[in-house]
């Protein structure tokens, strides 16, 4: 796209410019999905950030993220990303994310979580390799029932993201250097057969599953968008073998530290680690 090095990027406080966010959430989602104008201003006054991306003045993308605690610790919670789709590819999201932890380091932040569909295996690599992100949590059907565009036709379970903005891994990843560990050994949780343009049959290995090893790849559709138009069936069939295997394996210690991307693959595959009581700092 002509002019993309000319997007900027800006803390956003002023009331019009948050009614813009409102109207962008709806384009880009829909109107269910919105948080509204009262809740973004009295979250950015007590401890939350909205930035903004523009492009010739008119805001194309924002993250919004607000205050959050647990067991003792303050971290932001990076609620909302969005960008529109003529502007997606393109870098955005990902110097979005590099604004917010700015920020988020100069308040006083060490740590920001999220929430990401595990089947969105491209945000997965966003979120885990080129930001230096892990998840130790899986939660299923974490919003209910959501009829947006994205989320329709399968329940809205979660991976929890922890990115610790402060450390060693995360300032490796974003100097980008590659942090997944060589996975060739490692065994595969499900295992699938080829049907035409998708994967298809996803099952238990019938390899013994100790929890003992160093570690464990699982395979999902590299699509699933695509998969959820075109046979949503076959979706749904992956929803709950992904959520089965990565439960189990996150409650038995394992962390989902990286995706492994093969080229025209109709899978690519989560790395999961043993660090049973370790903390994530490579």
């Amino acid at each position: 796209m002509n002019g993309i090095e000319s997007i900027t990027y800006k803390r956003i406080q002023d009331i019009e410019d948050i009614h813009e966010v409102v109207l962008l959430q709806a384009e880009i989602w829909s109107p269910e999905t919105v948080s509204p104008l009262p809740q973004l201003v009295a979250s950015i006054h007590n401890g939350g950030i909205i930035i903004g991306a523009f492009f010739e003045d008119k805001l194309i993308g924002f993250c919004y993220g607000f205050a959050g605690f647990k067991n003792g610790e303050s971290y932001l919670i990076s609620h909302m990303a969005g960008i529109l789709p003529d502007f997606q590819n393109y870098g955005v999201g990902y110097q979005l994310k590099l604004k917010q932890r700015e920020w988020a380091i100069d308040y006083g932040y060490k740590k920001i979580v999220w929430t990401y569909d595990p089947l969105e295996i491209r945000n997965g690599y966003f979120n885990l390799c080129k930001l230096g992100a892990y998840s130790r949590q899986y939660i299923s059907s974490y919003y209910g029932e959501m009829n947006d565009k994205l989320n329709k036709g399968l329940t809205t379970d979660r991976l929890l993201i922890e990115w610790d903005i402060c450390s060693n891994r995360v300032d490796k990843a974003i100097q980008g250097v590659s942090l997944n560990k060589t996975n060739n050994e490692y065994s595969s949780l499900l295992t699938w057969e080829k049907n035409g343009e998708f994967a298809s049959s996803p099952s238990l290995s019938k390899k013994y599953i100790s929890y003992q090893q160093d570690g464990y790849i699982v395979p999902v559709p590299s699509n699933i968008q695509l998969l959820k138009q075109k046979r949503p069936e076959l979706a749904q069939f992956w929803r709950y073998a992904i959520r089965k295997v990565l439960s189990e394996a996150l409650l038995n210690g394992y962390v989902i530290t990286g995706v492994h991307k093969e080229m025209n693959s109709l899978t690519h595959f989560y790395i999961l680690e043993n660090k049973k009581g370790e903390a994530l700092d490579d």
